[in-house]
């Protein structure tokens, strides 16, 4: 039974292009997920910052109010210009730490886009390399067919050649034998059984055998 070259390889491809699609589907589930860790971890990290920033301002109206530098409560408006200026550096320090959360939960999820696309790119790379190959294989396997088949065919031919040229000489040498051509070999020598060997034909076919010799060594 012949192989199907041509379904092998199709095979062989979609083998390769099943693999890229798996890559390509891992890579975009890990950047998904990565992306949602980021964004859990900054989000912690904000609550954090602003309980910690809560907790630091709580202290300093406390610490102030102990000094007399301010008698009303946290969320009354300051009675000192020192603890005005104080709640305006906690409120910078509290923006600066969140810009600079902000700041690095951008450049975390920019890195893992350029990781994903990065793998994804190389996958696509790996499948497209793979399938060039394939083809190129393919290309060389059906030339070393046809030049297999051509060969064997030639090979055939001669082998048809060489045993119809030795059925000429046997029948030609029971023509000679005879002196008559025997009703089967009428067919292999393509003249009438009975034909003596005195006949032009007789001739004919010895100059035909010695030219069939000549091509068939």
């Amino acid at each position: 039974m012949a192989l199907d070259i041509d379904g092998l390889y199709r095979a062989a491809e979609d083998g390769r292009r099943s693999a890229f699609e798996t890559a390509q589907a891992d890579s975009q589930r890990r950047l998904r997920a990565t992306l949602s860790q980021i964004q859990s971890t900054y989000r912690d990290s904000v609550t954090q910052a602003q309980t910690a920033a809560r907790i630091s301002a709580l202290g300093q109206e406390e610490k102030l109010a102990a000094v007399g530098l301010n008698s009303g409560g946290a969320y009354a408006a300051p009675t000192s210009g020192y603890t005005e200026s104080s709640r305006i550096a906690m409120d910078n320090a509290l923006r600066s730490n969140l810009n600079t959360l902000s700041a690095r939960r951008l450049k975390q999820e920019q890195e893992a886009r350029s990781t994903s696309s990065s793998e994804i790119a190389q996958a696509s790379q790996s499948y497209w390399n793979g399938i060039a190959d394939l083809r190129t294989n393919l290309a060389q396997t059906k030339i070393n067919q046809y030049n297999a088949d051509r060969n064997y065919e030639l090979s055939m031919k001669k082998y048809q050649a060489s045993q119809a040229q030795a059925a000429y000489s046997q029948a030609m040498q029971r023509w000679q034998t005879y002196g008559y051509v025997l009703p089967a070999d009428a067919a292999i020598l393509g003249v009438k059984a009975g034909t003596q060997t005195a006949d032009k034909a007789y001739k004919d076919a010895q100059l035909a055998l010695s030219r069939w010799k000549a091509l068939l060594p």
